[in-house]
Order: structure tokens, then sequence, then C-alpha cells
């Protein structure tokens, strides 16, 4: 059963004049989803558009084979309606080419003649035609005879085909027949239609070309960050896009991306594949920051690829013959008026500085200009008190003129000189230990050697608890004590020794290594001084000694610089005189700063044994004693352990300059109507209050330690191991090694613990007055301390015979875990508290003044302190 037509929509159905009415009501964006941009998407805004004037019967306003019988003023309000949805459904950008047509028709016309790509690509074609008629016109070419020739040879055409299909039909091959005339109507086809007798794509629009050039540069960017120079390389060659282009909104080439991120070989393959004046011109380009490639790697501290760009640079210029302009990428300014070398030197890239300024050397006939001087100066000093010894080195000895610009660098030279780390301490540092060890092997090898084996062999061991004579009791009581106390002493020792065995191997090597770092640095500093203070040397000197010496000296003497001191004393030494502003000379200073080193150094000179420095007085009337009880500085306090002995070294300073100054110079006031001792309670009295609290803190402490030790070993002694026999109540294990170590090593922890107790207690009721701290309470401190190590020792020593005696009967084997326990925990506390001892001994015992009538500084050595401690020869 046949359809009929499809009902019009409902609202085609009302009348004429009610249909404008309800076309402007109408919602455009709900037929068009999108807005006409370009080419891209012109076909899918088209097919929307038709529907929605399909919808509304407007086609006839743009098309003339569709009914446009309306009226001329109803005609008029759709064609302004339709035009003003046109407007609002496109691009700003695409509104600005049809905004000034009058009629929708004129406006969808343009449209289409500027996004459809059937007219474009026939437009382009009619131009390929014309270019070539005009071509063939200038060769002289007729066009008549074109015609002509054009007739003839189709004529022949013609006549050969009839007389193939003559033939053919003579034959009565109809089949053939059909097959050559499909292909000769498929000849004719081709020969009418344009499109197929090209067979190359359409051209780009201008935009397309445009987004191809953005997706060239994307991916670009992506392959140089991630160092791929083969798909770098066939972007560049297959979108011709020379080296020089930017390819981001930083306005970054890809030789910019490449250095940025440190690909090197990436950026040596880049500069050797592209012509050499587009290498130059990229070399020479600059980002959004104003910034070229070699101003990134300066910043970088890409040294190697500053080298390549800038020998590359130099290379083309030579090529083109323009030597005169060699390094001038080092001249090029970014927007904030900065070149390489300087990027280099804020971004503190010493080693690129050094090559820029290598080059400006170099392009200036060996000469440094006068506006690189003082960045030249301030990268040295800046290499100086960043520690960078052998970079400062190489500055010094390359650009040698930078040290003796003025005194900045040997000023950095005295605030920063590694001090602390003199050459004799960085050799002797890890040699002591080794020599504590093998003292202390001796010490016990001999000890043995002298008595216990003796004995072993004379069998007087064996018979130890059988004395016939009463005589004997004292002497055997002798022995037994002094066998204990190196057996003590083995005990400590040994795991001390096998861990020292265990671990040599890498402390060998990292002690080893730690050791050349540092004999490595100090040498290269002194190398630095050396170099800089013999170029300061040269120059010619107005007066008794050159300015340039007299900042970096009295620094020196703040700094303890000891070095330093001695090196510019060794070139002038009329230095020795100079002041500071505030009247103080270099030993002054060193008093005020407690440069023990450099005090050292001037008293050994003969004029530090002058009555001049005696008798020295700054304009307030002060004299050394009154330096000397000023408070030292924190910086120095820090370095001395605790509070207490913070304040014996303040009163070794005052003891040692008692000693150098004149009686008369004890008791003498200064401007303020004060002596040297007011000042130095004034100064010290909140020293002397942390001290104290210092020492009642330790003291307490390591009191309740003994007084436990001595409790525990106490209910130990009484407590008899194993029971006794109920008819003699002599203990059941008499006659083992076992129990009689544990009898020892009792009484022992017993008797230090309670000689512990009371050496603390002597300390919490001392009187705490200043001359207490320098020898009386740290050498009490030293006895408790070492007193408690034993006692300590002597009850883990205890506890472990007592232990393998009752729970490790017939099982030996047991004997090593408790060995291990207790030597484990006797390393421990050594590890804890022998420091403290050791910085109270070379603290109250070690002197850090040169002898009277000595030249030569005196020094601990463990040699004299085993010796005294041990009374060996």
């Amino acid at each position: 059963m046949a359809s009929g037509p499809p009902n019009p929509p409902p609202h085609l159905s009302l009348p004429r004049e009610d249909l404008y009415i309800h076309a402007s009501s109408t919602n455009v964006s709900s037929f068009v989803s999108m807005k006409l941009s370009g080419h891209d998407n012109y076909d899918h805004w088209k097919a929307q558009m038709l529907c929605l004037m399909e919808t509304h019967n407007m086609c006839g306003l743009v098309d003339p084979r569709f009914d446009r019988s309306l009226s001329t003023e109803i005609m008029k309000q759709h064609d302004d309606l339709l035009k003003g949805w046109i407007f609002d459904s496109v691009s700003h950008g695409v509104l600005g080419t049809v905004a000034d047509l009058d009629s929708a028709k004129l406006v969808w016309n343009k449209l289409k003649a500027l996004y459809d790509s059937t007219i474009c690509f026939q437009q382009d074609l009619a131009q390929e035609k014309q270019e070539e008629k005009e071509e063939i016109k200038d060769k002289g070419i007729s066009t008549e005879t074109d015609s002509k020739g054009k007739d003839i040879v189709s004529e022949e055409k013609e006549v050969k085909g009839k007389g193939i299909s003559t033939e053919t039909d003579s034959k009565g091959n109809d089949s053939v027949s059909e097959e050559r005339k499909t292909k000769k109507d498929q000849s004719v086809i081709d020969v009418e239609d344009p499109r197929r007798m090209y067979s190359k794509p359409p051209p780009l629009t201008p935009k397309e070309k445009v987004k191809q050039r953005e997706d060239a540069h994307k991916s670009l960017e992506k392959d140089t960050l991630k160092g791929f120079w083969w798909g770098v390389h066939n972007t560049l060659v297959s979108h011709n896009i020379p080296l020089q282009e930017e390819i981001n909104n930083e306005r970054n080439t890809v030789l910019h991306l490449a250095v940025e991120k440190g690909h090197n070989n990436f950026v040596k393959s880049l500069l050797g594949y592209q012509k050499e004046d587009e290498i130059k011109e990229a070399l020479e380009i600059r980002n959004v920051d104003g910034s070229t490639a070699l101003h990134v790697a300066a910043i970088l501290g890409n040294t190697n690829v500053a080298q390549l760009l800038l020998e590359k640079h130099n290379e083309l210029l030579t090529t083109l013959g323009k030597q005169e302009k060699h390094n001038e990428l080092l001249t090029i300014l970014d927007h904030e008026g900065r070149d390489p070398l300087f990027k280099a030197y804020s971004s503190m890239q010493f080693e690129t500085c050094i090559y820029l300024l290598t080059a400006v050397k170099n392009k200036q006939n060996s000469t440094i200009p006068s506006s690189f001087m003082t960045t030249g100066v301030d990268l040295l000093v800046n290499a100086i008190s960043a520690k960078k010894y052998s970079i400062a080195l190489n500055f010094v000895k390359q650009f040698p003129e930078f040290a003796r610009e003025n005194d900045q660098v040997l000023m950095a030279i005295a605030r920063s000189f590694p001090s602390g780390l003199s050459h004799e301490e960085t050799v002797r540092r890890y040699e002591d230990l080794g020599e504590v060890g093998m003292l202390i092997l001796r010490t016990i090898v001999w000890s043995f050697s002298e008595f216990t084996l003796r004995w072993c062999q004379e069998g007087e061991f064996g018979r130890c608890h059988g004395i016939s004579r009463i005589d004997e009791v004292p002497l055997r009581l002798v022995q037994w004590v002094y066998q204990f106390i190196f057996f003590l002493m083995s005990i400590v020792f040994l795991p001390l020794f096998m861990i020292h065995l265990l671990l040599r191997e890498g402390a060998i090597k990292l002690v080893s290594y730690m050791n050349r770092i540092k004999k490595k640095e100090w040498g290269e500093a002194k190398e630095v001084l050396k170099l800089v203070c013999d170029g300061i040397k040269t120059l010619k000197v107005v007066g008794t000694h050159h300015p340039y010496y007299k900042g970096p000296l009295l620094e020196a003497a703040c700094q303890n610089a000891y070095e330093v001191v001695n090196e510019i004393l060794s070139k002038s030494p009329q230095a020795l005189r100079c002041k500071d502003e505030y009247g103080h000379d270099i030993i002054q200073l060193a008093v005020i700063h407690r440069s023990d080193k450099i005090y050292n150094r001037v008293y050994q000179s003969e004029e530090g044994k002058s009555q001049y420095y005696r008798t020295i007085r700054d304009p307030l009337d002060n004299n050394m004693l009154h330096l000397a009880g000023r408070l030292a500085p924190s910086h120095e306090l820090n370095r001395i352990t605790g509070a207490a002995l913070q304040l014996q070294r303040e009163l070794q300073w005052r003891e040692e300059l008692k000693k150098f100054v004149f009686p008369s110079y004890i008791t003498q006031e200064n401007k303020c109507k004060k002596t040297p001792g007011e000042v130095f309670t004034k100064e010290h009295e909140d020293l002397v209050k942390e001290g104290e609290k210092w020492m009642k803190t330790t003291a307490e402490s390591c009191s309740i330690t003994a007084g436990l030790i001595t409790t525990i070993v106490f209910a130990a002694s009484i407590t008899v191991p194993g029971g006794s026999n109920q008819e003699k109540g002599v203990p059941l294990f008499t006659h083992e090694i076992a129990f009689i170590i544990f009898a020892i090593s009792d009484a022992i922890s017993l008797f230090t613990s309670t000689i512990t107790l009371l050496v603390f207690l002597s300390i919490l009721t001392a009187r705490f007055s200043e001359q207490d701290f320098l020898v009386s309470l740290p050498r009490r401190l030293i006895i408790g301390l070492c007193a408690l190590l034993v006692s300590t020792t002597a009850m883990i020593v205890a506890f472990g015979a007592i232990l393998f005696l009752v729970f490790c009967h017939q099982r030996p084997w047991m004997l090593i875990p408790i060995c291990a326990s207790v030597c484990l925990t006797v390393v421990f506390f050594f590890i804890i508290q022998f420091p403290l001892i050791i910085d109270l001994y070379r603290s109250t015992y070690v002197p850090i003044f040169v002898k009277r009538g000595n030249s030569q500084e005196s020094r601990f050595t463990l040699d004299n302190f085993v010796s005294e401690f041990f009374f060996f020869e």
C-alpha cells in the first residue's frame, strides 16, 4: 500500500505572517552545536545549519531551487533572522570576514567559498591550469596550434577506436566489445573529471599549515626534552624547520632546550647538521628572557656545552671571515643587561666562570678588561669562602691579577682558612689510636710475662691458697691485687682489640680517605695563601708594610688562623705593629678572641719577648690582664665540653697572662677604675653559676650510680653463691677459680664504688669558687669517673663469674656467650664515658701555651701520658 508524502511540521501550516514570529523564538544552539572556525568543521556546521533552515522553510533564502513565494517584507525579515543565526554560530575570527555583508545569501556564499574544500580545490586547480597556460605562452607555443594538434590527436584516436570496434564487430566478439567500450567510457570520465587527473592530495589551507607547524613544534619539544636525536632530526627535515625557529611559548629553540636538559651529545649533533648561517643565528637568538643558549649553559654550570657553543661560534665566524668578532657571544646581554659570565657568577658556577674568563682574556690579548675585574675578584672571594680551594687555586694561577687587586681575597683566606685543622693534627689524629692500642697491649704482655707466666712456671698459682707463713700474706695479697688489675685491663682491652681487628681494613680505608681529603684541603689552602701573598708582595709599597696586609692580619688573629699570620709576617715583619680601629694590635686581639696559636707565635718572636708587649695598653687603659678578663667569644667556648671546663680554660688564660705582664699590672686599674680581677669576676659571673650547676648535676648522677653499685656488690658479698658448709661455714665453691674471680671482683667493685661515692660527695660540698675550677674540681671529677669505671667493670666481671659458676656447671661452652656479654657491656660503658675522661685530662694537664724558656710548643703525647701513668721509662 503506497504511502503518501510526510506531513509537514505543524508550524508550517500557520499563516505566513506568523512564521517569522515562530522562527524568531527558536533556540539556535539546539540545532547548531558548534561554532564555525575553519575548514575542519565546516561540513558539520553546514549540515546543522541546513537542518535548521529546512525546519523553518528558509532554504530558499540561500538556494533558488527552493520555494520563495513569500512577500518582500516577510522575506526581508527572514533574511535578517537567518543572517543573525549565521553570525551567532561562527567564531570571532570568521565573523570578521563576513560582518560587512548585507544579506544572508552573500554571507552563506562567502563562507562556502572560503571553507568548502571542494570549491577550494577547484579554485586551486583552475589556478594551476592558468599558470600552465601562461607558461606555455611564454615558451612561444600558440594557442591555435595547440588546439589543432589536439583535434588531430583526438580524430586519430577516434578513427583508431572505430577501426578496432569495427574489427571486433566483424568477428562477432560481443563481450570484448562491451569490455572495450567500458574502458573507453572510463577513459572519457577520467579526462572529463579533473580530480582523477591529479593524484596528489589537496593543498593545506593557511590555518591547517599553522596547526601542522604547531604539532611539529610540540613533537620537537617532546623529543628534545627526552634527548631523542633521531626524532628531532626527522621532524626538522620533514617539516623544513630551521634551527633558529622558536618552538614554545617561552620562545626557546631546540638548542635552548637541549642545553637546559644537559644533553651534551645531542647539542653536538645538533650543531653539525644544518647550514652554517642557521647555526650562527641559532647560537645568537634569545628566548623570552633574553638568554642565549650560552646563558643557559652558564646558569647550569655546563662547562662542556659552553665550550662547545663558543668554539662553534668562533669557527663559523672564521669561516665567514669575521675573526675580529670572536667570542662576541660573551657580550650578548639578556633583558636584565647580564652577560653569560655574570649569569655563571650569580649561580656560583666556578668552573664555568674560569672558562668564560679565560675566553675573555684570550679575546683581549691576555688582559682582563676593567669591567670584569670586580666580577673576577668576587668569584675568587666566594670560592675561598665556600672552601673550594682547588678551584680557588686554579683561579689564582690563571688570573693572578685578581689576587692582588685589593685585600678582599686575602681577607677571605683569613676568615675561612682551616685553622682548626693543622697538618700535624691531621697526620697524628688517627695514628694516636693505634699508639694507644699498642701501648696497652705492650703493658698487658709485659705484666703477664713478668708475673703471671712466671708464677705458672714455678707452680705458685696452684698453691696460692695454701699459705704456710703468716708473713707471706701481705706479699701474696699485693700480688693477687696486681694480677687482678691487669686481668681487668685485659678484659677491657681484648674486646677492643678484636673489634679493631674486625674493622681494621674498613677503618683504615675510611680514615685514610678522610685524612687524604683533609691534608689535600689544607695543602691547597696553604698554596693559595702563598700565591696571594707573593702577588701582593710584587706591588709597590709606600711605607713600612703593604696596606693589603693590615686587615687580613688582624682578622687572622681573631680567627686563630696561625698559618695566615705566619705567612704574612714572613713577607712583612713590620705588619706586627698594625692596629685596628679600637687600638688593638695582633697580640691583644689574640687574647680577646682566645687565639692561643697566634699568642704563642707572637710570644716566640723577638718582639714578643720585649717590654713593649708586657706593658701595652689600649685607649681605655686596659692591659693584657684586663683583656683576658673579658668573656671569650661564644664560638670559642662552644668548642669545649661543659661549662666547668669552659671556665677552666678562661682561668688558664688569666694565669698565663699573669706570668706575661709585669707584677704591678695584676692590680692595675683601667679608666673605669676596675682591676683585672674585678673585670674577670664581673664578666664570668654567669659562667661560674653554669659551671657549678654542671658539676653538681654530674656529681649527683654519678653518686646515685655509685650508691647502687655499692648496695649490689655488698649484698652479693654477704650472700655466698652456692651456699656454705654447715659444719665449718666455708663456701662450697672455695676452690673454684670462678669463685675466686667473683670474690676479688666483688671486693674491688665495692671499694672503688665507695671511693667514687666519697669523691663525688666532696664535689657536692665544695665551695665552687673561681679558683676551684682551675685544677681542684676537674681533678676530683677525673678520679671519680675513673673509679666509677673500674667499679662498674668489676661488678660486671663478678656477675659473669658467678653466673658461670652456678648455672654453667659441666657446660664450658657457655663461657663464650657470658664473656661476650661481659665484654660488650664494658666496651659500651667505655665508649660513653671515656671521651669525657679524655677531655678532662687534656683540659687539666695538657698545656696550650708555650713553656717558659722553650721555643717549641708543648704538645700532649701518648708516650708521655702512659709513661707517667704506668711509671715506664
